[in-house]
């Protein structure tokens, strides 16, 4: 069958032989070519619009997310505030204030609603492939460490201490001695060095850096690294105020009253340490606020009795030491609250904090007793630590002044006087006459008329004023009056005297004995120091300052038995000669006050605290380096000593009730102080194409950018506000 079928279709000989199909073959070859390169370049075609299309796309969304973190960073920059997006009013008087305290990034709505997304409905064009425009939304969030959780002031290696703990002491004393009861440990915030040796007596000395002495260790310690033979540690040398304004021994100061449970403290020199006492210590002053204003304190004490500054008209007291045994006392500018501690500005947190530095010279301490409390703020600076305690290093104990020969005081103004020569009137006295041995006389001529007795005339003279005047403070230790003089007769009864007030005390110093009786003319030195009186006098001195006084010189002339005598009284000169001390800054050494216990460091401690409710919080540096610091906690709350201790030593006991568990003594880390004038934020902008509105859960996020805001009054207004772009990024 299938033989027949083949034999049935057989083309004739003639039509198998010719080539007329071949061109349909070639034909359908080229058109299949054609239709291959045809489809292949449409392809092509179609897939560069769908790029370019997808191009444009992509530039759209990145020009919108561009767009809409400018918006975000200039509302950041303007103090925009977009207001309710129903349409409620916005709050016109908004401003980011850089501490994220409920007011977002972007204010508050309308409603009083915090807006810290920043919503753009619509706000950039449509573009190829969308069907209306492109919405975006934008969050903003502070990072940690910058804002109100960052540290408001700028700490640097330049204006802190190197250690939280540094003891300079080497002559085989203790340098550091912690003692932590209760199972406690004793914990410092920072670097421990000792040039001696470090001594952990009950708990745990923990450190968070370091702890290192040069003599050796003892007891339970824990940091990071501990060293036990490390080399010693250069003092810092840190200035005063006093030492920096260069101006010496600030104006004495006198200890105020409590009115109202209030008593203001003004910067100076303080040297009277029984009447701080009499104020600090008595429990009816157990509410009262000693506030110390800022400024610059030098604490001299003179009560006691070795002292080459000893007065007699300061009261004598068992030490100089400054006991605070009853109330607050408040050094630095108050923050309105007399509790403790944050009663004062302090140096970690403001860069505006103005506060004290008190100055210990010679052998003058403090002691907080009993239900003593204190808060103790130093000032801020870029470039030094806030010290609030300072132990002054050098110094010169004061030689004496004396006023005597060419620098005597003399009278300056018109003598006048009551002598007669008989019934004739007084001359003029000049101040000339009598300034001088030798420059003038007067001579008081009596004739034999009028009662047989004796008559007495005087002449009062005023001046008598230092060239370089005395000042407030000044120790007064004798007081001479130098007349040249010369009586009528050699009877003792005419003696003449000599009585001297200086002007504005209203005490008149007049020794028990009259002068020598000379009947030619001669010298006289009288010594007023022992006379009645001079205790007031030395007081109204040192609480006044000395300038001037007024000097009355009396004479006696009698009744000559015969009628041809004349009996005459002359007066050549009278000058004042004084000897005094004007304090000066004096350095806590044993050559600054014999047997000074400061400056033996097993004896006393220029600091001090003791007693069951003694607190003492030390918002700045504490720097002694030739005196101890001796510390017992028991009720405090937080660190005592906030930006490190220098000294010579240091003790510090925890007792069995101290609650603190953080470190006592803290050295702040070097932070770059943005703070609450500065504040590192993340915006991370969401775009949603072809969409009315915008939110972070429906959009796609498209960009990230990292900015700094700062401003550098602290006031967060335009235009005082910057923004620094820190790193911008795409999200793709």
């Amino acid at each position: 069958m299938i033989r027949r079928l083949g034999q049935r279709v057989r083309l004739p000989v003639r039509l198998r032989r010719r080539d007329d199909g071949a061109i349909l073959i070639i034909a359908l070859l080229a058109v299949t070519v054609v239709s291959l390169v045809v489809g292949v370049v449409l392809t092509r075609g179609d897939g560069s619009l769908r790029a370019t299309v997808q191009l444009r796309q992509v530039a759209g969304s990145s020009y919108a997310a561009d767009g809409a973190a400018k918006l975000a960073l200039n509302a950041l920059r303007t103090g925009y505030s977009p207001g309710d997006p129903n349409g409620a009013a916005a709050d016109s008087d908004w401003a980011f204030n850089n501490s994220f305290d409920g007011t977002g990034c972007f204010g508050k709505d309308g409603s009083g609603t915090a807006v810290s997304t920043l919503v753009l409905p619509g706000f950039y064009p449509q573009t190829g492939g969308q069907s209306s425009a492109t919405s975006a939304a934008v969050t903003c969030t502070a990072e940690d460490a910058t804002g109100a959780q960052g540290s408001p002031v700028p700490i640097t290696d330049g204006n802190k201490p190197g250690s939280a703990i540094l003891t300079l002491g080497t002559s085989g004393e203790t340098g550091f001695y912690s003692k932590a009861l209760g199972g406690n440990s004793f914990r410092v915030h920072g670097g421990i060095w000792s040039n001696s040796t470090i001594v952990a007596d009950t708990g745990a000395l923990v450190s968070s850096q370091s702890i290192r002495a040069h003599s050796g260790c003892t007891g339970t310690m824990t940091a990071p690294t501990v060293e036990c033979s490390a080399a010693t540690v250069a003092d810092p040398g840190y200035a005063s105020d006093l030492d920096i304004a260069g101006t010496g021994i600030p104006a004495l100061q006198t200890v105020p009253s409590c009115s109202g449970n209030l008593a203001t403290f003004e910067p100076g020199y303080y040297d009277d340490v029984a009447a701080l006492n009499a104020l600090t210590t008595p429990n009816a002053n157990k509410n009262c606020v000693y506030w110390l204003k800022p400024g610059t304190y030098y604490f001299d004490f003179h009560n006691n009795s070795v002292d080459p500054l000893h007065d007699d008209d300061i009261a004598a007291a068992a030490s100089d030491e400054w006991t605070i045994s009853s109330g607050t006392l408040i050094a630095g500018t108050r923050t309105g609250t007399s509790t403790v501690p944050g009663a004062c500005d302090n140096p970690i947190d403001k860069t505006t904090a103005n506060g004290v530095q008190l100055v210990f010279g010679g052998d003058s301490r403090m002691l907080i007793d009993k239900d003593g409390q204190a808060e103790i703020c130093g000032s801020y600076h870029a470039d030094r630590p806030p010290i609030a305690i300072y132990g002054q290093k050098t110094g010169t104990t004061p030689s004496a002044t004396t006023l005597s020969g060419t620098t005597a005081l003399t009278s300056s103004g018109n003598a006048t006087t009551d002598m007669k020569v008989g019934t004739v009137a007084p001359a003029t006295v000049t101040a000339a006459i009598l300034k001088d041995v030798g420059n003038g006389q007067m001579t008081w001529t009596r004739d034999n008329t009028g009662a047989n007795s004796v008559q007495t005339g005087t002449v009062t003279m005023t001046g008598f004023a230092p060239t370089t005047a005395i000042p407030k403070g000044a120790v007064l230790t004798g007081l001479k009056a130098f007349v040249r003089h010369q009586e009528g007769t050699s009877t003792a009864g005419n003696a003449s005297e000599i009585s001297v007030t200086p002007t504005g005390s209203g005490t008149t110093l007049k020794s028990s004995s009259a002068l020598t009786v000379r009947t030619t003319l001669g010298n006289d030195t009288q010594d007023l120091s022992a006379a009645t009186g001079f205790g007031t006098v030395q007081k109204y001195v040192h609480d006044s300052g000395f300038s001037g006084a007024t000097v009355v010189f009396t004479a006696k002339l009698p009744r000559s038995g015969s009628s041809t005598t004349t009996i005459q009284s002359i007066l050549d000169a009278v000058q004042l000669e004084l000897t005094y001390y004007v304090p000066g800054i004096r350095g806590e050494t044993t050559t600054a006050i014999p047997n000074n216990c400061v400056a033996v460091v097993a004896s006393c401690s220029v600091v001090t605290t003791s007693g069951n409710k003694s607190i003492l919080y030390v918002q700045g540096t504490h720097y002694t380096p030739l005196a101890k610091v001796d510390v017992t906690l028991n009720n405090v709350s937080q660190q005592i000593f906030r930006f490190g201790v220098i000294a010579r030593a240091i003790e510090v006991k925890e007792t069995g009730s101290f609650a603190w568990t953080g470190p006592v003594i803290e050295l702040p880390d070097n932070s770059p102080g943005w703070g609450f004038s500065g504040t590192l934020v993340q915006l991370k902008v969401y775009l949603c194409p072809s969409a009315a509105t915008c939110s972070p859960s429906t959009g796609e996020l498209s960009l990230k950018v990292r900015a700094q805001l700062w401003d550098t009054t602290g006031t967060p207004r335009p235009p005082s506000r910057q923004v620094t772009v820190l790193s911008w990024s795409e999200q793709r």
